[in-house]
Protein backbone atom coordinates (compact mmCIF):
# COMPACT_ATOMS: atom_id res chain seq x y z
CA UNK A 1 0.00 0.00 0.00
CA UNK A 2 1.08 3.31 -0.81
CA UNK A 3 2.01 6.11 1.13
CA UNK A 4 0.94 9.97 1.08
CA UNK A 5 3.80 12.01 0.22
CA UNK A 6 1.41 15.52 1.39
CA UNK A 7 -1.07 16.29 2.85
CA UNK A 8 -3.70 17.91 0.88
CA UNK A 9 -6.73 20.01 2.95
CA UNK A 10 -8.64 18.92 -0.58
CA UNK A 11 -8.65 17.49 -3.09
CA UNK A 12 -11.01 18.62 -6.31
CA UNK A 13 -12.64 16.48 -8.85
CA UNK A 14 -11.20 16.56 -12.08
CA UNK A 15 -11.71 15.29 -15.27
CA UNK A 16 -11.27 15.59 -19.09
CA UNK A 17 -13.03 14.01 -22.05
CA UNK A 18 -10.78 12.86 -25.40
CA UNK A 19 -11.97 11.41 -28.75
CA UNK A 20 -11.83 7.72 -28.50
CA UNK A 21 -8.24 8.19 -30.54
CA UNK A 22 -5.37 5.61 -29.35
CA UNK A 23 -3.01 9.19 -29.91
CA UNK A 24 -4.65 10.31 -27.02
CA UNK A 25 -3.39 7.89 -24.62
CA UNK A 26 -0.51 9.69 -23.54
CA UNK A 27 -2.69 12.95 -22.67
CA UNK A 28 -5.01 10.59 -20.53
CA UNK A 29 -2.01 9.32 -19.06
CA UNK A 30 0.01 12.85 -17.49
CA UNK A 31 -3.44 13.73 -16.64
CA UNK A 32 -3.98 10.85 -14.43
CA UNK A 33 -0.04 11.08 -13.18
CA UNK A 34 -1.15 14.82 -12.39
CA UNK A 35 -4.57 13.81 -10.46
CA UNK A 36 -2.16 10.95 -8.86
CA UNK A 37 0.42 13.48 -7.48
CA UNK A 38 -2.04 16.59 -6.49
CA UNK A 39 -3.61 13.87 -3.87
CA UNK A 40 -0.35 13.16 -2.59
CA UNK A 41 0.14 9.79 -3.57
CA UNK A 42 3.87 8.35 -3.89
CA UNK A 43 5.57 7.56 -7.11
CA UNK A 44 5.02 4.07 -7.12
CA UNK A 45 0.96 4.93 -6.69
CA UNK A 46 1.49 7.38 -8.84
CA UNK A 47 2.71 5.09 -11.36
CA UNK A 48 0.15 2.74 -10.71
CA UNK A 49 -2.10 5.08 -11.21
CA UNK A 50 -1.17 6.23 -15.07
CA UNK A 51 -0.62 2.74 -15.93
CA UNK A 52 -4.24 1.96 -14.95
CA UNK A 53 -5.25 4.72 -16.25
CA UNK A 54 -3.98 3.97 -19.36
CA UNK A 55 -5.26 0.72 -19.58
CA UNK A 56 -8.68 1.71 -18.74
CA UNK A 57 -8.39 4.13 -21.67
CA UNK A 58 -6.88 1.86 -23.76
CA UNK A 59 -10.11 -1.10 -23.60
CA UNK A 60 -12.50 2.04 -23.77
CA UNK A 61 -10.83 2.90 -26.98
CA UNK A 62 -10.86 -0.57 -28.67
CA UNK A 63 -13.86 -2.21 -26.80
CA UNK A 64 -16.00 0.78 -25.90
CA UNK A 65 -16.05 2.95 -28.82
CA UNK A 66 -17.18 2.88 -32.32
CA UNK A 67 -14.36 4.90 -34.01
CA UNK A 68 -12.19 8.10 -33.25
CA UNK A 69 -15.33 10.48 -32.92
CA UNK A 70 -16.56 8.54 -30.36
CA UNK A 71 -15.98 10.07 -26.33
CA UNK A 72 -14.50 8.98 -23.46
CA UNK A 73 -14.80 10.65 -20.19
CA UNK A 74 -12.10 10.61 -17.29
CA UNK A 75 -12.58 11.64 -13.50
CA UNK A 76 -10.89 11.55 -10.42
CA UNK A 77 -12.19 12.39 -6.83
CA UNK A 78 -11.42 11.80 -3.51
CA UNK A 79 -14.20 9.65 -1.93
CA UNK A 80 -13.82 7.47 1.38
CA UNK A 81 -10.31 7.92 1.98
CA UNK A 82 -8.98 6.85 -1.94
CA UNK A 83 -8.64 8.31 -4.87
CA UNK A 84 -11.65 7.49 -7.75
CA UNK A 85 -10.87 7.34 -11.30
CA UNK A 86 -13.70 6.81 -13.48
CA UNK A 87 -13.69 5.87 -17.47
CA UNK A 88 -17.27 6.32 -19.20
CA UNK A 89 -17.27 5.13 -22.92
CA UNK A 90 -20.03 4.22 -25.10
CA UNK A 91 -19.95 0.69 -25.48
CA UNK A 92 -22.14 -1.87 -23.59
CA UNK A 93 -19.23 -4.01 -21.48
CA UNK A 94 -19.54 -8.31 -21.99
CA UNK A 95 -17.37 -10.11 -19.36
CA UNK A 96 -14.93 -12.16 -20.98
CA UNK A 97 -15.90 -15.56 -21.13
CA UNK A 98 -12.82 -16.60 -19.95
CA UNK A 99 -9.10 -15.54 -18.67
CA UNK A 100 -6.39 -15.00 -21.30
CA UNK A 101 -4.06 -17.36 -21.46
CA UNK A 102 0.16 -16.99 -21.53
CA UNK A 103 -0.18 -17.07 -25.45
CA UNK A 104 -2.95 -13.86 -25.80
CA UNK A 105 -1.82 -11.06 -26.46
CA UNK A 106 -4.77 -9.28 -25.18
CA UNK A 107 -7.48 -9.25 -22.42
CA UNK A 108 -5.12 -8.50 -19.48
CA UNK A 109 -6.57 -5.14 -18.94
CA UNK A 110 -9.34 -5.78 -16.21
CA UNK A 111 -7.30 -8.22 -14.29
CA UNK A 112 -3.90 -5.48 -14.16
CA UNK A 113 -6.45 -3.49 -12.86
CA UNK A 114 -7.22 -5.55 -10.38
CA UNK A 115 -3.66 -6.01 -9.10
CA UNK A 116 -2.70 -2.61 -8.62
CA UNK A 117 -5.61 -0.80 -7.87
CA UNK A 118 -7.69 -1.25 -4.12
CA UNK A 119 -10.96 -1.36 -5.73
CA UNK A 120 -12.73 -2.21 -9.35
CA UNK A 121 -15.89 -1.99 -10.60
CA UNK A 122 -17.51 -1.96 -13.90
CA UNK A 123 -21.06 -1.70 -14.87
CA UNK A 124 -23.16 -0.81 -17.67
CA UNK A 125 -24.94 2.13 -17.33
CA UNK A 126 -27.91 4.02 -20.28
CA UNK A 127 -25.10 5.57 -21.92
CA UNK A 128 -22.58 3.19 -22.21
CA UNK A 129 -20.21 1.78 -19.55
CA UNK A 130 -18.12 2.72 -16.93
CA UNK A 131 -15.14 1.54 -15.25
CA UNK A 132 -14.68 2.76 -11.35
CA UNK A 133 -11.09 2.08 -9.61
CA UNK A 134 -9.31 3.41 -6.61
CA UNK A 135 -6.33 3.36 -4.68
CA UNK A 136 -6.17 4.43 -1.00
CA UNK A 137 -4.54 7.33 -0.16
CA UNK A 138 -3.63 6.17 3.43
Amino acid sequence: MGRLLSNPLVFEEQSMTIDADPERLGEAREWAHRAATEAGLDASDCYQVKLAVSEAVANAIQHGSTGRGDQIGIAAFESGGSLVFEVRDSGTFVAPLSRATNDDESGRGLELLTLMMDEVHISSTGDGSLLRFSKSLS
